[in-house]
């Protein structure tokens, strides 16, 4: 039940929800899905008096062009997992969506965005959205502005989402390179402890891990990749690579910060091996 008295709005343009979100500045909350949200007003963990639902924008809309893919706010996982589009410009994202925790249920109406926006060091999203060159469209009092995923995330629960800004939508472009993933969590239905997507392309190689650290760890390591014969990286060395660049581990009930450490360099390496045959 939530206790704290609450006003709901519904606004149907973003200028409407960029000004409720100045005007109720430190007091508001943003509904998208709601699968983080709600659960935590229902546990007396959050509160606000004002509450903006989104829905009334419509925001559902998945856009495929020749250079790059958009998802809009409200795009669900089941959006994701039934589009042709997202299939072909971006699979990865298919591929991690497959795989939240939480089922059918969060899978219908959890979405990337909002995901992306708890910005919670223990999720699935964020770190795939980095890894994938991602830039997110914020909507705020001055219009709107792109951000790229990798600088959007500041601290554990934290972002660069300024006063009365909201993100709008999600923007993957296409010709990444290559992708390899690897995931590693208790079970099935349990958050995961760490998760590593791994990129190749012509010019670059890098992996980009999740809940390792409290924000997405990306990692250059395109001066490993072997000769133009092989392009492979090795593993040992990889892994000697990603124990370094791991500083301040992430701790949590899942897991103590020194065991994520000690696994971020052999989810890299796996996630490395599934582009074994791009390599070759």
């Amino acid at each position: 039940m939530i206790r704290t008295a609450l006003r709901y709005h519904r606004p149907s343009t973003a200028a409407e929800v960029s000004e409720l979100l100045l005007q109720h500045d430190g007091d508001v909350a943003v509904l998208g899905g709601g699968t983080q949200l709600l659960p935590q007003m229902n546990r007396d963990q959050v509160h606000v008096s004002n509450l903006v639902d989104l829905r009334g924008l419509g925001l559902r809309e998945i856009v495929a062009t020749d250079d790059e893919l958009t998802l809009e706010a409200l795009v669900t996982y089941s959006d994701v997992l039934l589009s042709r589009d997202v299939a072909d410009a971006a699979p990865h994202v298919q591929r991690v969506s497959r795989g939240v925790t939480g089922g059918k249920q969060l899978r219908n109406t959890g979405t990337l965005a909002g995901s992306a926006c708890f910005a919670m060091p223990g999720s699935d999203m964020p770190a795939a959205l980095v890894g994938l060159q991602a830039q997110y469209r914020l909507h705020g009092p001055r219009g709107a502005r792109m951000v790229k995923a990798s600088d959007f995330y500041t601290a554990a629960f934290a972002t660069t989402l300024g006063p009365g800004e909201f993100v709008e939508a999600i923007v993957i472009p296409r010709g990444t390179g290559s992708t390899g993933y690897c995931k590693v969590k208790h079970s099935s239905g349990s958050w995961p402890i760490a998760t590593a997507t791994a990129t190749i392309s012509e010019t670059e190689a890098r992996v980009t891990l999740g809940s390792v650290q409290a924000i997405p760890l990306q990692i250059d390591v395109t001066d490993l990749i072997g000769s133009n014969e092989t392009r492979r990286i090795d593993d040992a060395v990889l892994r000697e690579r990603i124990t370094a660049a791991v500083t301040d581990p992430w701790t949590d009930v899942l897991a103590p910060g020194s065991y994520r450490a000690r696994v971020a360099g052999t989810v890299a390496a796996r996630a490395f091996t599934e582009l074994e045959g791009s390599l070759a």
